[in-house]
């Protein structure tokens, strides 16, 4: 992708109009709730989310159109940023076999919609060695994936294109951090429904908006992860989705979902965003990163390392009440197609 060219020829193309009504409920009542940027590759822009005072839907606004997507989405699972996704991605192991024990059963075929490197299918497959695993991404890694044996079959279109023509084919359907990037939710579970079996389970995993860090550390907070996440709904507004898309909620998690690292993310993020590039990102104006930027950003990160590892030691200590409660950053829920 040529990021100078996209830039310079107006980022106007990056946004639809901004919405004056919420996207979940279509109420009226829309208040401010954060501006927040790219802390992850520290692209250029700064997006807005609103939050709809009726049903507390938070939503970006304005949002992304497929383009500006597309901007900011390379090289984030693929690309320059291949490699350091695929070894975050080395760390969700054991949270890939919890999701897999969740749903339980023997499914013959499983399908991962939003797979990026196919690291779920990965795992779970060595837990159903006799389930035939289906993944879904917009990213060419998944056919590497698939060519890696980790996924059984591999495409690149989108869930709705793809119930076309696969219709109650699934016996499972996973959405982990999927839906928070879908322009609409609402279909995208339509999709879920179209392609399940009566009786088939949805596993859906998403941010969740009321999480109390989302507050405490404002536009800090890991899992806003913009400008990707597009929709954050809040539980209940979940539950409710499903029972009119035609599922039964069976099991919920919500405390138990919570992933322990808020303070340690934040502060992360937080030393992201306002040191220099790690390196001349093809995104920056500049070729080069200079001695001096190197300098600063390495000294810094190594001071810093006792605060990261006090605030993971926070947030694992943390973990043990979040866990037995509702408030955790991400929730999960387990529905059956009727």
């Amino acid at each position: 992708m040529d990021y100078h060219h996209e830039l310079t020829s107006g980022a106007g193309r990056f946004f639809h109009p901004k919405m004056a009504t919420c996207p979940w409920c279509g109420g009226t009542d829309i208040v401010f709730r954060i501006r927040v940027a790219d802390t992850r590759q520290c692209k250029p822009g700064v997006f807005t989310m609103d939050e709809c005072v009726a049903c507390g839907h938070v939503f970006q606004n304005p949002r992304l159109t497929d383009r500006g997507l597309a901007y900011y989405c390379h090289d984030f699972y693929d690309g320059v940023g291949r490699e350091h996704y695929a070894s975050v991605a080395e760390y969700t192991k054991p949270a890939h076999r919890k999701r897999v024990q969740l749903v339980g059963g023997n499914p013959a075929n499983w399908l991962d919609v939003g797979a990026r490197h196919g690291h779920f299918c990965r795992e779970a497959r060595k837990l159903l060695p006799g389930t035939k695993f289906w993944a879904l991404d917009p990213s060419e890694e998944i056919l590497r994936g698939q060519d890696r044996g980790w996924v059984d079959e591999a495409a690149r279109v989108s869930l709705i294109e793809f119930a076309e023509e696969n219709g109650e084919k699934f016996d499972v359907v996973s959405l982990i951090h999927y839906l928070e990037r879908t322009p609409s939710p609402s279909q995208e579970l339509a999709a879920v429904h179209k392609v399940l079996r009566k009786g088939g389970v949805a596993l859906i995993e998403v941010v969740n908006p009321e999480s109390r860090f989302a507050r405490l550390h404002g536009r800090y907070w890991y899992c806003w992860l913009a400008p990707q996440n597009m929709n954050l709904m809040p539980y209940d507004n979940m539950r409710s989705l499903l029972e009119r898309s035609g599922f039964e909620v069976t099991t919920a998690q919500r405390g138990k979902a919570n992933k322990p690292f808020d303070n340690m993310a934040a502060l992360m993020t937080a030393l992201n965003h306002h040191l220099p590039p790690a390196k001349p990102w093809p995104w920056l104006s500049r070729s080069r990163v200079s001695l001096r930027e190197r300098v600063v950003r390495k000294g810094t990160m190594l001071l810093a390392a006792p605060l990261l590892g006090l605030a993971l030691a926070v947030d694992l200590l943390l973990h043990l009440v979040t866990a037995r409660g509702r408030g955790g950053n991400t929730y999960r829920i387990v529905a059956v197609a009727r």
